[in-house]
């Protein structure tokens, strides 16, 4: 039987509206008082995460920012951080400049940029409604390049439009070594470091909590899914999903909009 259930959030675990279904909410909640382990595996920052970890009441470590860090719910500890060093981080930003292209660094807490639009923007404005334990902090910054120096940045994102332009400014970015890209969401292309992933976050999170491979049940819709896929018992991808993502999974389940994740659960588990 499975000990630990792992789900992406955004296209995965949440639906279009961005909420975790009141039925969903319901049997995670019944399926972790049988004793199972529930968590989120995310490209999202922590804050961004925890909102909706203390609405299921999930305790088990949190995977953030693709698998650059790893936190513990309940007292906000970083169990695990993954940075990005000083001079990987001047190459990419270097290349983003000369796209001119709108980007954000992450560190444990704060998001950053250099312009006041995008994801920043949205955090900035949705973020005011949240309780302050909720909100995703957001910080305007005039140079970049000097929080390398003066923080640990975990994941630097880009705005991804499917072009050829955004097509060429990431291979021109994967080209530097020690460097590994993901899309987590059509729009969205992170940067992390090589041999920094979901999959790889899975296995440490597995070696904390005391569970073996086999024993994880993972679900996810995108390419920043798939080595966590991979690596689990069992991996489910969505319906929604791309061919790919469905290539790599045991098994595919409903969409996001249709209960996806539950509908899998309810084939697997029982509870009361």
């Amino acid at each position: 039987m499975y000990k630990l259930i792992v789900t992406d959030m955004d296209g995965t675990l949440l639906n279009s509206d961005k909420q975790v279904s009141p039925e969903t909410l319901e049997a995670l909640q019944a399926l972790m008082r049988t004793g199972a382990r529930f968590t989120l595996a995310t490209g999202r920052i922590y804050r961004a995460a925890k909102r909706y970890a203390d609405q299921i009441g999930i305790t088990t470590p949190l995977i953030c920012c693709n698998g650059a860090v790893i936190v513990d719910p309940v007292t906000d500890e970083l169990l695990y951080g993954a940075p990005i060093p000083v001079t990987i981080g001047r190459q990419v930003l270097e290349i983003a400049r000369r796209y001119d292209v709108y980007f954000h660094l992450y560190d444990k807490e704060t998001i950053y940029s250099e312009r006041m639009e995008k994801l920043i923007a949205y955090f900035q404005r949705i973020s005011k409604d949240h309780p302050p334990e909720h909100r995703v902090r957001t910080e305007l910054v005039p140079d970049a390049l000097a929080l390398f120096e003066q923080k640990n940045i975990y994941k630097i994102g880009f705005h991804f439009d499917n072009s050829e332009r955004s097509a060429e400014m990431r291979r021109e970015i994967e080209a530097i070594e020690g460097i590994t890209g993901y899309k987590s969401l059509d729009t969205i292309y992170d940067v992390l470091l090589t041999g920094v992933n979901k999959g790889t976050a899975l296995a440490r999170l597995c070696g904390i909590l005391g569970v073996s491979r086999e024993e994880v049940m993972a679900f996810g819709d995108n390419e920043n899914d798939l080595e966590m896929l991979e690596y689990a018992g069992m991996g489910v991808a969505m319906a929604n999903a791309e061919a790919f993502v469905h290539d790599v999974a045991d098994h595919v389940t409903a969409s996001n909009d249709e209960e996806g994740v539950l509908r899998a659960l309810e084939a697997v588990f029982k509870w009361a």
